[in-house]
C-alpha cells in the first residue's frame, strides 16, 4: 500500500517536473540557488554538501561554484552501487575533478576522492522527487540518502532544493524515511521544524 502510494506520487511529480522547459528549469534553479545562498544558515555553514543534478533536477552547478569561490568546503556524493550507499567526498575544483559516471551523475574521479564524514558537514542540500510542508521527502526509491542519514545521531541541517511543483499535500512515510529541516523553492523557503 505504502509502496503503491509512493510510486503514484513519484510518477505524477516526475512527469510534471520532466515537462518543465529547459529555460524554466534554468531560471527556477538560479532562483532556488540564490535563495539558498542568502539563507543565514547557509552563510554560517563552513562545510556544505551539494548533490550534482541529473535529469530534470534543480541545477546546482552555480551554487557549487559560488560556494567554492567564497571559501566554503564543498562536499559531493559518490554512489557506491556495490554496497548501495552514498560516500561523501570533498570537491576542490568543479572543472577538473568531476566526470560523468555510467549511472549519469557527475562524481569526483577516483584520484580526487577525498572522504568526508557526515558529522563534519554543517548543511546538506539534498534532492528528492517530492516533499510536503512537514519536511517529509519522497526520493527515487533506492533509499541512498535515507540510509546515509538514519545512522547518524548528529545530522547536518537538511535542506531540500526543489521546484515549487514538487511540493505536495502529503507524503506517505515509512519508519526509515528521513525528514528535511527546510525546503527551498524558487518561490519560498519552507521551515519544516
Amino acid at each position: 500500500m505504502l509502496a503503491t502510494l509512493k510510486k503514484e506520487i513519484r510518477r505524477g511529480v516526475l512527469g510534471i517536473r520532466d515537462s518543465l522547459s529547459v529555460q524554466d528549469r534554468i531560471n527556477f534553479s538560479r532562483q532556488i540557488c540564490n535563495n539558498l545562498l542568502n539563507l543565514e544558515e547557509f552563510r554560517k555553514a563552513k562545510v556544505v554538501h551539494f548533490f550534482l543534478n541529473t535529469k530534470s533536477e534543480v541545477i546546482t552547478e552555480d551554487a557549487v561554484r559560488k560556494s567554492l569561490l567564497i571559501g566554503k568546503d564543498v562536499v559531493v556524493p559518490v554512489i557506491d552501487k556495490e554496497h548501495k550507499r552514498i560516500l561523501l567526498s570533498k570537491l576542490n575544483d568543479y572543472d577538473n575533478e568531476l566526470m560523468v559516471m555510467p549511472h549519469g551523475i557527475h562524481e569526483p574521479r577516483t584520484e580526487f576522492f577525498r572522504p568526508v564524514q557526515l558529522n563534519n558537514i554543517d548543511l546538506m542540500a539534498i534532492p528528492g522527487v517530492a516533499f510536503d510542508k512537514s519536511g517529509h521527502r519522497l526520493g527515487y526509491g533506492a533509499g541512498y540518502y535515507d540510509k546515509l542519514l538514519e545512522t547518524e545521531h548528529t545530522r547536518p541541517l537538511l535542506v531540500a532544493l526543489a521546484f515549487e511543483l514538487q511540493i505536495v499535500d502529503e507524503i506517505p512515510v515509512g519508519s526509515h524515511d528521513v525528514k528535511v529541516d527546510m525546503i527551498v523553492t524558487e518561490e519560498r523557503i519552507i521551515k519544516c521544524r
